[in-house]
């Protein structure tokens, strides 16, 4: 890390101010910046999403002969600021929750705001309260009603608002303040953080993303084809397990994670693994293909470098249930072998994982000694004995 830019992170540190972590500042009007760090490597990151959470786990590695201090930041993926049909401000609470080494840590809230391709950072504050919250287009009139002319007047000078015409749910169409293109707001947490010259440090944190959905059941992965035969084919439900007239099941939500953030560490992800849990099964982009998974989708990849984000959808019969509960907690476990995969404890060998690799496994779901596992598409039991516990 130059020195500039050293100093520039110790004193943004002490200002105020759904996706890999990522080295960068923020910038003074606000907005963030991430920057590739040097000696830093990913050696393992464990990300697991299923409806309603999403929980990701890394192991830092400092491969150099000195500490390095930098800002570190979890950005998610952009989201619509003001949309139509909000009632008054939506505040969607992320819930997120930082550890690092296994201790809870503070973390600070970042926000960028852009108009197009304009960044509004700086102007914005006066007219949300919050950073999560989302208002609706009638909302976003009566603020603006609410500026002083001069508060008002920038909003004008730059064309980012107009007197015009927006569509109020409870009223229909009237005259209003509108924006004069559609505002994008990503959101992200940061924390300082120390990497110790030659040593590891493990991060964890979990939240609760924003999940679309809409009432006609289609996915929204952009690489699905919801009028493909396999897609038709995948969702259909067979008459003798059909519940009232469904025929086939719902995408019922839909989330977004940013991977390609992971680049700005050095090198590749030294082991990547992935793991999507859903109700009944899922559909989405990753690696930029699309992807049909039951109840679970998993990949295991080692010197990874991402290309694409990812998409999720969930498939499901109805709604999904809130809070989501699964069966029983994953974990990540590296392989002490080769190790051979059975059909069912102590059964026929059905694969086998090799020395050194990832693997999920449901310890929870154990029997006596046989623990259930899946790594890509490989599913069965293996011995404890092969099992090294990741995180």
């Amino acid at each position: 890390m130059n020195k500039l830019l050293f100093i520039l992170l110790l004193c943004l540190s002490c200002m105020s101010a759904r996706a890999n972590d990522t080295a960068g500042y923020v910038l003074p009007t606000g907005g963030v910046v991430f920057e590739k760090q040097d000696g830093i490597k990913m050696k393992t990151e464990a990300l697991y999403i299923r409806p309603g959470q999403i929980e990701v786990n890394y192991l830092f590695e400092n491969t150099t002969g000195k500490d390095i201090t930098t800002q570190v930041f979890f950005p998610l993926p952009q989201m619509p600021a003001v949309e139509t049909f909000p009632q008054g401000a939506l505040a969607h609470d992320y819930e997120f929750k930082l550890w690092v080494n296994n201790k809870p840590v503070k973390y600070e809230k970042n926000w960028t705001i852009l108009s197009g391709e304009t960044d509004i950072t700086a102007l914005v504050p006066v007219l949300f309260y919050t950073e999560e919250e989302i208002i609706s287009e009638a909302e976003l009139d009566r603020r603006v009603e609410m500026l002083q002319p001069k508060e008002r007047q920038p909003f004008i000078d730059k064309n980012i608002l107009k007197y015009g015409w927006i569509l109020d749910p409870a009223r229909g169409e009237v005259q209003a303040w509108e924006m004069t293109d559609a505002w994008q707001k990503q959101l992200s947490y940061s924390w300082q953080q120390t990497f110790p010259a030659g040593k590891t440090v493990s991060v964890r944190h979990t939240y609760v993303p924003t999940a679309m959905t809409t009432n006609v059941g289609t996915p929204f992965s952009k690489c699905i084809d919801e009028d493909s035969q396999k897609y038709q084919d995948f969702v259909f439900i067979p008459e003798n397990e059909r519940t009232y007239s469904w025929q086939h099941l719902d995408a019922q939500d839909y989330v977004e994670y940013i991977l390609t953030t992971a680049n700005n560490w050095q090198g590749p992800i030294e082991n990547f693994n992935l793991l999507v849990e859903s109700p009944l099964k899922s559909v989405g982009c990753f690696d930029g293909e699309a992807f049909y998974g039951g109840p679970y989708f998993a990949v295991n990849r080692q010197k990874y470098t991402p290309e694409w984000d990812i998409s999720v959808d969930f498939i499901a019969k109805g709604s999904i249930a809130r809070p989501y509960h699964p069966k029983s907690e994953p974990v990540l476990y590296r392989v002490d072998g080769p190790a051979n995969v059975r059909k069912e404890p102590n059964g026929k060998i059905v694969g086998e994982m090799k020395d050194g690799t990832y693997v999920w496994v449901w310890p929870e779901e154990k029997q006596g000694s046989w623990y259930p596992v899946l790594q890509n598409g490989l599913q069965g039991y293996t011995h404890k004995q092969n099992l090294i516990k990741v995180f």
